[in-house]
């Protein structure tokens, strides 16, 4: 959680605008660029589970 606002803004860095920001789901609303940086893929064995 106190790194959220530090990968929100070089998601907004990297896009080149603001992002609108939803902290209830966390995601970004009908931006699919955005929450695409807020992720990544994982190699097996090293996943995180979907609920942590």
């Amino acid at each position: 959680m106190s790194c959220s606002l530090i990968h929100l803004a070089n998601a907004s860095y990297r896009l080149g605008r603001t992002l609108d920001f939803d902290p209830r789901s966390p995601r970004c609303p009908n931006d699919k660029d955005a929450n695409a940086m807020l992720s990544r893929d994982y190699r097996s064995p090293f996943v995180v589970p979907e609920s942590v």
